[in-house]
């Protein structure tokens, strides 16, 4: 596992991660707007682990963090995780929202603390994820970098 790798994915190689997202059950449909940043963990050409960044008026959404079934339970996610909060810190955000329906523990453990939905960045309320992807019972949350 030495050999992982992290990158940001151009628009163009998007599809790339789509199976991923669909075997995790993540909507890809609003991928390809403007705003959205795709990262991957690659181990010798292998894709283990996608997730991605929604930014709209200074204010990033986590969205789309899938690891490979047969890579879970190795620390890939949070690797994964703190990459995407890094590149999202180097670009100037602040904090990060997400919204989640089955990992609200898992975001826990890494520092995300649930918010309500009203208290949202109201930029981010506009997202196809906020508005409809992610049902009205999604747990909201939220991380200072």
């Amino acid at each position: 596992m030495e050999n992982i790798t992290f990158e940001e994915l151009v628009p163009g190689d998007f599809a790339t991660v789509f199976e991923l997202l669909n075997e995790a059950e993540l909507d890809d449909s609003d991928l390809k707007q403007p705003g959205i940043r795709l990262f991957q963990l690659v181990e010798s050409g292998i894709l283990c682990a996608v997730g991605g960044l929604e930014t709209r008026d200074g204010q990033a959404l986590l969205r789309s963090v899938a690891v490979k079934k047969e890579w879970q339970g190795r620390g890939l996610g949070k690797k994964l995780v703190a990459q995407i909060e890094k590149a999202a810190g180097q670009s100037g955000i602040r904090s990060l929202y997400l919204l989640t329906t089955t990992a609200s523990g898992f975001f826990q453990s890494l520092g995300y603390r649930i918010i309500h939905r009203d208290d949202f960045a109201e930029p981010l309320k506009l997202t196809a994820q906020f508005a409809g992807l992610c049902p009205a019972s999604a747990i909201c949350m939220k991380k200072e970098l």
